[in-house]
């Protein structure tokens, strides 16, 4: 592993969690030299995110990771029950491939995730791991940010040049200070005692695959498998719960023990954590840039925290690669909170909403409702303006990835890359002026698109459509011309130089 090496860099990540080490892998695969900043020289040994979707996946596909997925629990289902245990509200999860290429939802256990991600950057060229080094210090002028940073272990001092640097250093953001960002509170704020434990074998009173949620009147609970066979427990603390007292072994052994006995498990971990439901205002300041739980937090009720900061990453990379090379104009970067931010919000709000309502049960101001099961359906929010002006109908939203006759999946055939997808006769009748700029633009045409995205295609009247490295539809196309005038509007949003030059 690499600490020492180039003092100038393109990108600093400041902060190197799953955000900033996704960040700084595709960071690389653009061709850009990275700084991956953490003050952990190994990975933080007890599991935080246990939650990621299919979205999530093709990020992990894209990255190089995809077989990451045999490390992760399938998750089939959750349960809301009543004090008295019987269940009143229940939630299918579909078992099926879904139309991202992945199964909707999966539970993961963190170390594992960031261990691989880690070790990918650890063999990547462009990428100095300056892992158990501290950012104490930034400041900025018009060409460069400068850092200073200290090794956790010799307190060495050492300075830092870079392009642009990106904190990822979560909730309690160091780079967030400098920046001066105002945080928006969307009310949902709550505590919750978080134990983590590992039993010899499966509590037989425990579902394998769901969660579920306990609306008692005194610290409901919400169970979580993570991964075999971690599981995973939250009591939303109430006023007046002493945390301290509640994080002591006894008393843990006593709040499990209507599920597992003691001495059948080993307890991994006991800490309080407040929840917050949060957005900054301010995600870039000049040459410094926010990400993840710096950017956004909420509470962990869709289980969208780090599936929303890896959205950003992929959001940020193709852009910044984008103005660091030349290729793009530095107003390029003001897209990005203007993209991701209205697609945050409603995470944060439902989120809030659902912790809200659960708190409401444990104080016996909302009484639960018996329901029907349902099928839980993906929460999918279009990006807000930004290279796309006025978002509406596919445009903004996360496009689908088909498989080819083969078996193989869009994303592998595209890259992380702008894609063409659509009929041949459409896209292979563009004239050579427009075939010119997808050379320019990078565009990888698909045209073995399958039935999945002719069908997408054929919902949204289109027969081609234009898709951004991020995987969300930038444009659709009903005939060849409408193709050339989309591509022609992106080439003027992306390039700095003339369509005609």
């Amino acid at each position: 592993m690499r600490e020492t090496g180039m003092d100038t860099y393109d990108v600093a990540i400041v902060g190197c969690g799953p955000v900033g080490l996704a960040l700084a892998r595709l960071l690389s695969m653009k061709g850009l030299r990275v700084a991956a900043i953490d003050p952990n020289r190994i990975v933080c040994h007890h599991p935080r995110a246990t939650h990621l979707d299919d979205e999530t996946m093709r990020t992990l596909q894209t990255l190089g990771a995809a077989d990451m997925e045999q490390r992760f629990l399938r998750q089939t289902g959750w349960t809301l029950h009543r004090p008295d245990g019987a269940p009143f509200l229940e939630f299918a999860m579909p078992v099926e491939e879904a139309g991202q290429g992945w199964r909707t939802d999966y539970q993961f256990h963190q170390p594992d995730f960031e261990s691989r991600l880690r070790g990918l950057l650890a063999s990547d060229p462009h990428v100095d791991l300056w892992f158990g080094w501290t950012v104490t210090a930034i400041d900025q002028d018009s060409s460069a940010v400068n850092l200073t940073l200290v090794d956790r272990t010799t307190n060495r001092v050492t300075a830092m040049k870079a392009a642009y640097a990106v904190g990822c250093d979560g909730a309690n953001s160091f780079v967030r200070q400098v920046m001066g960002a105002d945080l928006e509170d969307l009310r949902g704020t709550q505590r919750s005692l978080i134990v983590d434990i590992h039993p010899f074998r499966h509590p037989p009173a425990l579902p394998p695959a769901t969660g579920f949620i306990l609306c008692q009147g005194r610290r409901p609970v919400t169970y979580v498998p993570i991964f075999p066979p971690m599981l995973r427990f939250e009591f939303m603390l109430l006023d007046g719960d002493d945390a301290a007292e509640l994080e002591r072994p006894q008393a843990v052994y006593d709040e499990l023990s209507r599920w597992i006995e003691p001495g059948s498990y080993r307890i991994m971990r006991t800490d309080t954590y407040e929840w917050h439901a949060r957005l900054a205002h301010g995600w870039r300041s000049g040459r410094l840039l926010l990400a993840g739980d710096a950017a956004h937090e909420m509470p962990p009720m869709l289980g969208q925290g780090m599936c929303s900061g890896l959205r950003d990453a992929a959001n940020l990379a193709w852009k910044l690669a984008a103005v660091v090379q030349g290729t793009s104009a530095d107003s390029l970067l003001d897209t990005y909170e203007s993209e991701r931010a209205a697609h945050v919000r409603p995470y944060i709000v439902e989120s809030a909403r659902q912790s809200n309502l659960i708190e409401s049960f444990g104080t016996d101001e909302t009484r639960p409702e018996p329901a029907g099961p349902r099928t839980l359906a993906p929460l999918r929010p279009p990006l807000g303006p930004g290279i796309a002006e006025r978002p509406h109908g596919a445009v903004g939203l996360l496009s689908p990835q088909p498989r080819a006759a083969d078996g193989a999946k869009l994303d592998d055939a595209t890259g992380y890359n702008f894609a063409v997808v659509g009929r041949r006769a459409v896209t292979a009748a563009v004239s050579p002026e427009v075939a010119n700029l997808w050379r320019r633009l990078g565009v990888v045409v698909v045209t073995d698109t399958g039935p999945h995205v002719d069908d997408w295609l054929a919902t949204n009247s289109a027969t081609a459509a234009i898709i951004r490295p991020d995987r969300y539809t930038f444009a659709l196309a009903g005939d060849t011309a409408e193709l050339e005038t989309a591509t022609k509007d992106l080439f003027r949003i992306m390039s700095t130089q003339d369509v005609s030059a």
